[in-house]
């Protein structure tokens, strides 16, 4: 048992490495290449944003704020 988790410990990174390859290329098999790559990028944009929350770097309603201002401004 020991052996088995040793294993993980080693080749964590090259596991999921491998399994998200393998994701990737049922996305692109079953959705197509620009479908893929624009769900990558807003996973992606998504994960930044999040990471930012968690530091504390931004603030959800001073951001809304400041969008929603700007998007107003524009169309009124």
């Amino acid at each position: 048992m020991e052996e088995g988790r040793g294993i993980w410990r080693r080749h964590a990174g090259k596991i999921v490495g491998a399994a998200a390859g393998v994701v990737i290329a049922l996305l692109v098999k079953w959705l197509g290449l620009g479908w893929t790559l624009l769900a990558l990028a807003l996973a992606w944009l998504g994960l930044q944003i999040g990471a930012r929350v968690d530091e504390g770097e931004l603030d959800w309603a001073e951001t809304l704020e400041r969008w929603w201002s700007r998007t107003g401004k524009r169309h009124g």
